[in-house]
């Protein structure tokens, strides 16, 4: 049982090390009526999320690439 668990832990290794996170620095925010739009960025990459209006938009925020 443990050799199989082994193997199956081995086997999923390469399709981990593929999972890439990247954590963007918010660049900038715009207000909607009915929700926020948070623009989150650095030299390479861009991301948007949309939040409530009375949230923060946080100052950082790691994405999976």
């Amino acid at each position: 049982m443990k050799n199989n668990l082994l193997v199956l832990t081995l086997a999923l290794l390469p399709a981990l090390a593929n999972a890439t996170q990247i954590t963007l620095i918010l660049s900038d925010e715009q207000e909607t009526g009915n929700a926020k739009v948070c623009i989150y960025s650095n030299a390479n990459f861009t991301e948007t999320v949309t939040i409530r209006p009375s949230e923060q938009c946080k100052y950082t925020r790691t994405f999976e690439k």
